[in-house]
């Protein structure tokens, strides 16, 4: 019997970038900066604060929401009554809680604050670079600011996504990538000289 999987987020990075739409060649499905697919985007390509935000990360987390509604069908002779559940499409968020620092003029808090329902590309990679990784494009809200006297400020703020996102499963050697829109990205060439991988549609 081969021992449980167990993963830890030990090397995370969080990248925010509001959209440009008179970026040169922007179209609408991009799901990050330049229409970077999500084997071929890096921390860098996001707003240059990401690099200290991302050490300033407590937690982060992809959170869905299932959209389930249900249909009523009435007793018949031969059955009784049910209920039967009828799915939407899950909605997701991107759950950060993080150091607070109002105190850091081009801090995450400030960052957020201005941005304030934004729509901004969103990067969430839990591996220093490797997969697993998601893109996508969330609504900016602003986080709270302030609490408790002489205590380390933390915050949490809940982003919700415009769609569902790419993410790339597995890890440096092998992975998979599924996509939000349910057609496949396209291979960046190193990607393709360094994994082994299948593209598949959610």
């Amino acid at each position: 019997m081969s021992d449980p999987v167990v993963f830890m987020i030990e090397e995370g990075e969080v990248g925010l970038k509001v959209v440009d739409t008179a970026e040169v060649g922007y179209v609408e499905s991009w799901q990050a900066p330049g229409g970077k697919t999500v084997d071929a985007v890096a921390l860098s390509d996001y707003d240059p604060g990401s690099t200290g935000w991302t050490c300033q990360m407590t937690s982060g987390a992809l959170t869905p929401t299932a959209n389930t509604t249900t249909q009523d069908v009435p007793a018949t002779f031969c059955n009784p009554s049910r209920t039967v559940p009828t799915p939407g499409e899950t909605t997701f968020t991107l759950d950060l809680t993080f150091l607070q620092d109002p105190n850091v003029a081009t801090g995450l808090s400030a960052f957020l604050y201005a941005n304030d329902t934004e729509e901004a590309y969103a990067y969430f990679g839990m591996d220093d670079g490797n997969p697993p990784c998601m893109i996508g494009r969330v609504r900016l809200a602003a986080s709270m600011i302030g609490g408790d006297a002489r205590t380390t400020l933390v915050t949490t703020v809940s982003l919700p996504l415009v769609r569902r996102p790419d993410i790339e499963f597995g890890d440096a050697t092998t992975s998979i990538i599924v996509n939000g829109d349910g057609t496949p990205a396209p291979l960046s060439a190193p990607a393709q000289a360094k994994k082994t991988r299948e593209t598949v549609n959610a």
